[in-house]
């Protein structure tokens, strides 16, 4: 039997001459959706390929497209050689392709390069202008230089409007009024005065701030120094756009950009007279839209416009039918630090409202039975109620009959609650422990603890877990996805890093103390002694081992080299005895560098390139129980995912001031939270609990300690339902 919206998809796949905007909840097959029309584009070739534009947020999104595409496409016979010229990929990948091809109409060369460590581009900068009276003192007082980093990098992201106000403008303070009033033996005011006093003589970025129940002192505050703190922000806000625009300079003259720049400045090409001609009339789906932001949106709308209106308002002069398709889903926005969903329902909804598109609904998952999108369906339009700037709940049918028959102890517990009477976050470990405690999988009817997840809001509580787990006998292995791991932090990058560093500059003693210490493991007293005196005689025999590794290379390539290390140091034999598993992963990324270097230096210098680049693991282990955030969750599935902790609130990370809100300069809390949507925070918590209670196939398992629900916890966003 066919699923109820399979008509709906039908036409999806099928009508290459209308614009859709697909809701596509969780599981419902939005993927498989995409693949399929691609598939039937090529098969009928109704669309130019070198005009078709696949676009994702990443890079293994748009790689499992690319496969599944060819492999529906071979399914039914189309064209290699039409699909081979359809791009796939980000759109950061797509606007840097157009930046090396086109770039020359803005006087952008097409070997530019990409900084991925923005901060020290900022860095270089401010030594370029080391000397220059950038930003007057006045500014100094509340913003640091590194703290201009964050707000010079938010211009890239909100485009954040000139303030019109004079740049020799003085902020008079005349705050001697609160410093001549009388404590009377009140400590806070006392306290304050003091603060105040050392902040006017101090490079301090915030103002001081009372902690007293005073009306009249307050009342005075209030009248001093609030007026001079919105002006500040205000005079921050506009040397903080100069700045930002010199900035911008620099990274044109160096042509060093961010990823940030290649939107911006693909859609300053956009707008170029002579180039607009060849960058316009494409074809674009767009996957994962509620996750794409302001600037992606404009620069693919404007893509798909004719060429006669491409630097128009896309809202008054839209794409024409057939050239802009989006597949979204408003319930799984969960990166409010980088897109808007207001923005893409915007999209959504004036499109559909003025014909431009149709709006589309895929409502049936094969990933659960109807017991569990049940109650996803009761829970969620109390939760996802389209209030205060919240989104709408799209119902979800399920296409089996039910969930598979779980047998096993826990069977009371599934879509339920363990529940513990009130307990400290050790005893919650504790119970956890206790739960867990000599079984395996066959307990869960699993075939292994992989197929089972602990998915948390926090990353600091998977560590705990982890932690937990590790120092207790008897309990099940536990992987951790969502760390961010840089590749020097894995002995299989840096200990040949550091050999070939030593090889390549004996004299190097920073990486050797790091060989003797890692490798080899001598004390640092045993080293430092030997440095001092050369008389610890092993080390002296590795010094000369080396030396004739040394030699050995000279006639070899770095792939060799590689290969002559790991050989003379039994460096896999090493690295398994401190760690379970050698890390076949991250050795191929080393052979792939050494086999694409042309000498030893040449390959040194690729290794610290990649050094600080980010590790994204796809390797599972299929002993291990998997630990997730909610955020890393997004996009995966589980029979059984566990939800541990669900009366405690998941703190937001603290702001740091200044920071940009709706075009102004926030100096300190109170701003912000005047300034600020104050529902985003709890809204967001909200579409997360959504994203999290529908990784499951077959079961759910909320651990409760039994206290008070705290504000945005699980158990608070849940009620009673």
């Amino acid at each position: 039997m066919e699923p109820k919206d399979q008509d709906i998809r039908r036409r999806f796949i099928g009508e290459h001459n209308c614009n859709f905007s697909v809701i596509a909840p969780a599981g419902t097959g939005k993927t498989t959706a995409i693949t399929r029309r691609i598939a039937d584009i090529v098969a009928h070739q109704s669309i130019p390929p070198e005009k078709l534009i696949i676009a994702t947020y990443t890079n293994k999104a748009a790689e499992e497209l690319r496969q599944r595409t060819l492999w529906e496409t071979q399914k039914i016979n189309g064209k290699l050689n039409y699909y081979n010229e359809i791009f796939f990929g980000t759109i950061h990948a797509f606007a840097d392709q157009l930046l090396r091809k086109y770039g020359y109409f803005i006087d952008i060369v097409s070997d530019f390069e990409i900084e991925k460590n923005e901060r020290s581009l900022w860095n270089d900068f401010l030594q370029s202008i080391e000397g220059e009276s950038f930003i007057p003192p006045i500014i100094g007082k509340f913003v640091s230089r590194e703290a201009l980093y964050s707000l010079v990098m938010d211009h890239c992201h909100q485009k954040i409007t000139n303030f019109k106000v004079d740049p020799q403008v003085s902020l008079p303070l005349h705050l001697e009024p609160l410093l001549e009033f009388s404590a009377k033996n009140n400590a806070n005011i006392a306290k304050f005065q003091q603060n105040l006093c050392y902040w006017l003589q101090n490079q301090k970025i915030l103002f001081p701030k009372i902690n007293t129940s005073s009306k009249e002192f307050v009342t005075l505050y209030e009248s001093l120094l609030r007026p001079a703190e919105d002006e500040c922000s205000q005079i921050c806000a506009f040397y903080f756009n100069d700045l930002a625009q010199r900035f911008e300079q620099f990274r044109l003259h160096k042509q060093r950009f961010t990823f940030h720049d290649l939107i911006n400045f693909s859609i300053k090409l956009l707008n170029h007279g002579a180039a607009k001609n060849l960058l316009c009339d494409f074809f674009v789906i767009l996957d994962e839209a509620q996750d794409t932001d302001n600037l992606q949106f404009e620069l693919l709308l404007k893509m798909a416009q004719p060429h006669s209106v491409v630097n128009m308002d896309f809202f008054h002069n839209p794409p024409m039918p057939g050239h802009f398709c989006m597949v979204g889903d408003p319930q799984q926005s969960i990166y409010s630090d980088r897109a808007d969903v207001s923005f893409y329902q915007k999209i959504h909804n004036t499109f559909t409202e003025n014909g431009t598109a149709e709006s589309l609904n895929f409502s049936v998952t094969m990933r659960f039975g109807q017991d569990i999108a049940q109650r996803i369906n009761k829970i969620f339009p109390y939760i996802l109620d389209g209030k205060n700037g919240q989104v709408f709940f799209s119902p979800i049918i399920s296409g089996i009959k039910n969930s598979p028959p779980i047998e096993n102890t826990f069977s009371d517990h599934i879509h339920g609650w363990l529940r513990l009477s009130s307990a400290s976050f050790e005893d919650e470990l504790s119970f956890l422990r206790h739960f867990f405690s000599e079984k395996n999988p066959r307990n869960f009817n699993i075939s292994s603890w992989s197929e089972m997840a602990i998915l948390c809001p926090r990353k600091n509580w998977l560590y705990e877990i982890y932690d937990s787990f590790s120092n207790t006998a008897n309990m099940p292995k536990l992987q951790i996805h969502s760390a961010t791991q840089t590749y020097s932090e894995f002995p299989e990058f840096s200990w040949p890093h550091a050999l070939i560093a030593v090889m390549l500059n004996p004299k190097n003693h920073f990486e050797f103390s790091g060989i003797l210490r890692e490798i080899f493991g001598f004390p640092d007293a045993t080293i430092a002694r030997h440095f001092h005196s050369h008389d610890v005689s092993k080390i002296t025999i590795i010094e000369q081992n080396l030396q004739n590794i040394r030699l050995k290379c000279v006639a070899l390539s770095p792939l060799q080299i590689l290969d002559l290390l790991f050989f003379e140091f039994d460096l896999i034999a090493k690295i398994t005895a401190i760690r379970e598993k050698f890390h076949y992963e991250i050795n191929k990324e080393l052979q792939l560098l050494a086999a694409e270097s042309i000498c030893g230096a040449d390959f040194l210098f690729q290794l610290q390139k990649k050094s600080q680049e980010i590790y994204q693991s796809e390797w599972i282990d299929r002993d291990a129980i998997q630990l997730y955030t909610f955020h890393k969750a997004k996009g995966l599935e589980w029979p059984i995912v566990i939800i541990p902790f669900i009366n405690r609130k998941p703190i937001p990370a603290p702001r740091t001031f200044p920071d940009v809100i709706d075009q102004k300069i926030a100096i300190n809390k109170q701003q912000y939270e005047e300034w600020s949507d104050s529902y985003a925070y709890e809204n967001n918590a909200e579409r997360l609990l959504y994203v999290a209670l529908t990784r499951q196939k077959q079961q759910t398992i909320f651990i409760d300690d039994g206290r008070e629900a705290g504000a945005n916890s699980i158990a608070a966003i849940i009620g009673n339902f």
